[in-house]
């Protein structure tokens, strides 16, 4: 689904429906329109030749009508027929040889005519040209109000055996002088000898006309000349002969599909079927439809590959762009493309680096002002938690580190020590030595203050001379050799300021945290009692309260 909706994807699809679907679409017309044109070509070109086939195969019955009308007004015929029907039995086989031999000798004239058979009244035969003739039970109906107008009567045509031939037996009436009929004489006619009228080969070459009788019996067909074998199946025979005149798909007599039409003969009981293979028909119209199918199918070929080199030349300098967009997105802005276009990719692909200059610059700078930033913020943080002057912790600073510190107490019981100190008669030396030594005390005091105590210890100036000590997890025995070692060391203080060494005293109070000591204002105003003590005991001492007890220290 992914791949389906790349913009790869969708060039190539695009560009294979739009060469698709106008030449299919045309295509399909065009042959829609080609074969509506052979369809109409076909249908126009049998009903000529089967109109044509009809006109040809009247004209011969007529032509042969005339012939057998004129024969049967023989005199002959006619004496023979009234002298049979008052004679007697030896007459009557006089008269019946007699025209019979008549018939013979006029048969040999007429090679067109392979029968001349005379019946009676009743349909009886009186005479034949030959020997055994093929009228069997030839019925006809002439009253004296039609006979002459219904012309002749004519069998459904039938294959002889004898003469190896489709026979047709037309009937005409033989009249005495007052037009009564006296019986019919009856001519076998052989469907062969208008095969090559039935069509113009030269015309239609591919066209093939027959002649079927009522059974759905071939008699006659244009170009094949073994027709007796051959048979329409009823079913089309019946579909061909309710459509009259409309071409139809069906199977042919060959057991191929033919494209046909049927005429029914207005003189004869035969239907004449003109068709031709739907193969033939459709020969070059399925030429050019595979012809195109090969072209469009080439043509496809063609876009597609121009359709995937043209993708490629976009998608390519794309996925470049999306791959280091990736990588500046991760965090990487060393990224550089190489120009390898000059088209609109080219000068994207220029931007995109102007870009990561721009983002590489930019990141810079926002590292120097986070560097900057980060000191200040350092730097804020620092002043906000020590003393300006000592860098010891403020009491802002001291009161989180007590209450810290009564939390730890409070969950793990152990003891903290605080110490409580302050400049012996720094009042005095402020005003006698000036300010700004009186500051370089204080500084050296802190300054012995971060030299005495260890890294988990906390230092800082609770205010004026005085500083406030937090020895964690510290008895009172250590907080004693703590205090002892701040006051050596800020026993002498050399002064800049004055240039000479100063004697520094400091009094310190110690207390151990209690059970008692809920809150830091305790603790507080415990640690200045100690102090306070320390004070009033002579000064530049440690004065410590322990727990039940309290002890002196010079």
């Amino acid at each position: 689904m992914t791949t389906l909706r790349s913009i790869k994807s969708k060039i190539i699809v695009f560009a294979i429906l739009a060469t698709l679907i106008p030449s299919l679409g045309l295509g399909l017309l065009l042959f829609q329109q080609n074969e509506t044109m052979i369809s109409d070509s076909v249908t126009r070109e049998l009903r000529t030749l089967a109109k044509h086939a009809s006109r040809e195969l009247d004209l011969w019955v007529n032509e042969h009508f005339y012939a057998a009308r004129a024969l049967s007004t023989a005199n002959i015929i006619v004496n023979a027929l009234s002298v049979t029907s008052r004679s007697e039995v030896s007459d009557h086989e006089e008269n019946d040889q007699a025209l019979a031999h008549y018939l013979r000798s006029v048969h040999e004239r007429l090679d067109t005519m392979l029968e001349l058979t005379v019946l009676d009244a009743e349909g009886d035969m009186v005479a034949s040209s030959v020997i055994e003739p093929s009228v069997m039970n030839f019925s006809f109906d002439w009253s004296q109000d039609n006979v002459l107008t219904q012309g002749f009567v004519a069998s459904p045509p039938r294959w002889s055996t004898q003469h190896e031939t489709a026979l047709l037996n037309i009937a005409v009436p033989i009249l005495s002088l007052d037009n009564f009929v006296l019986g019919a004489l009856v001519i076998a006619l052989d469907l062969h000898t208008i095969q090559t009228a039935l069509k113009d080969a030269k015309k239609n070459p591919l066209s093939e006309v027959l002649l079927i009788n009522p059974d759905g019996r071939v008699m006659l067909a244009s170009h094949v000349e073994a027709v007796n074998v051959l048979s329409l199946d009823t079913e089309i025979l019946e579909r061909l002969q309710k459509q009259t005149g409309q071409t139809l798909v069906f199977d042919g007599v060959m057991q191929q599909q033919v494209i046909g039409l049927a005429y029914l003969s207005e003189m004869l009981p035969i239907t004449i079927v003109a068709e031709r293979n739907r193969k033939d028909v459709y020969a070059a119209w399925i030429k050019q439809r595979n012809l195109f199918i090969v072209q469009v199918g080439i043509l496809l070929l063609i876009i597609a590959i121009v359709a995937i080199r043209l993708a490629h030349s976009i998608v390519v300098p794309l996925q470049r762009l999306v791959d280091a967009t990736q990588q500046i997105v991760k965090g990487d802005l060393e990224v550089r493309l190489t120009v390898l276009q000059k088209d609109e990719l080219g000068r994207l692909t220029q931007m995109f680096n102007h870009m990561a200059d721009k983002l590489r610059q930019n990141q810079s700078e926002i590292e120097v002002a986070n560097q900057t930033m980060m000191q200040k913020n350092q730097l804020l943080e620092k002043l906000s938690i020590t003393d300006g002057l000592t860098g010891l912790y403020n009491r802002s600073k001291l009161s989180l580190i007590l209450n810290d510190q009564l939390e730890r107490f409070k969950r793990n019981k152990r003891p903290f020590v605080m110490l409580m100190m302050d400049v012996d008669y720094f009042k005095h030396l402020n005003d006698s030595l000036g300010h700004v030594a009186g500051d370089e005390i204080l500084v050296a005091v802190a300054k012995a203050l971060n030299n005495s105590i260890r890294s988990v210890d906390f230092a800082a100036r609770y205010g004026g001379d005085e500083f406030l000590v937090v020895l964690t997890e510290t008895t009172v025995e250590q907080a004693l050799s703590t205090a002892e070692r701040i006051r050596s060391q800020v026993a002498k203080i050399h002064c800049n300021a004055i240039g000479e060494t100063v004697k520094v005293a400091l009094s310190i109070g110690i207390i151990e945290c209690e059970s008692s000591d809920t809150t830091q204002t305790i603790l507080l105003s415990r640690v200045d009692s100690a102090l306070y003590e320390a004070k009033r005991a002579g000064r530049d001492q440690v004065y410590c309260i322990k727990p039940r007890s309290i002890k002196k220290l010079h």
